[in-house]
């Protein structure tokens, strides 16, 4: 998570607001305003609700870049060349854990939305459909080296059907998850991440209540998956 609470402290620094300052506008005590900007725990939703009422600019918090109206900062890549070649991709406030235990986002949350080329994602993403692709953050260790904590997943609403493998986002236990999920021969699942150091696989077979809300399809770390 060390992206998301780099760009939270340079946001409060941005708007020459101490820890006690940000906290309040969002509603939490100090610690644990100290917590996010270390990257020790995730902020709620409700908290990134208040910053964002408060005229903070919470999109940033997740993709590195400025919404229209703050002060500027890297241009979207891609830039979109023109209106219509602009499509605007829902950011929610949903994170799914890379890693176990981690006190989790699933509320269905607008936190804003990012402009996207819609030639690029013609020209990378072939397969999907625009208007089915969600932004989420990704929080936890467990799949370091293709989804680091802090990087941002572009997600494939429309592949609900694990058929392909790949990278999913997966709800389960009222949580999200994203793992890696390899199809077997007995036609079980099994999921898995991709970090060697904190190895987990589990293989569902049916019996689990599982849902597949989508699959990754990029990362905003410019590795297409």
């Amino acid at each position: 998570m060390s992206g998301f609470s780099d760009r939270l402290r340079e946001e409060r620094k941005r708007l020459s607001l101490t820890q006690a300052d940000m906290a309040a506008a969002g509603g939490v005590k100090p610690n644990a305003q100290v917590h996010y900007e270390s990257g020790d725990r995730a902020p709620s939703a409700d908290y990134l609700q208040r910053l964002l009422g408060a005229g903070i600019d919470v999109p940033f918090l997740f993709t590195g870049y400025r919404s229209a109206g703050n002060l500027s900062g890297p241009a979207p890549a891609p830039a979109p060349a023109g209106s219509p070649d602009s499509i605007r991709i829902p950011l929610f406030s949903a994170t799914g854990s890379m890693g176990p235990g981690n006190e989790l986002l699933t509320e269905d949350v607008i936190l804003g939305d990012v402009p996207v080329s819609r030639t690029w994602l013609q020209t990378n993403l072939p397969r999907s459909r625009p208007e089915a692709l969600q932004l989420v953050h990704a929080y936890g260790d467990s799949m370091a080296g293709t989804l680091n904590s802090g990087d941002f997943a572009l997600v494939d609403t429309d592949q609900r059907v694990p058929d392909v493998d790949g990278v999913y986002v997966l709800q389960a236990n009222g949580q999200l998850f994203i793992k890696r999920v390899t199809r077997k021969m007995d036609g079980s699942h099994e999921v898995s991440s991709d970090n060697p150091k904190v190895r987990t696989v589990d293989v569902l077979n049916g019996s689990q209540q599982v849902d597949i809300c989508g699959r990754v399809v990029y990362g905003w770390n410019g590795r297409r998956f």
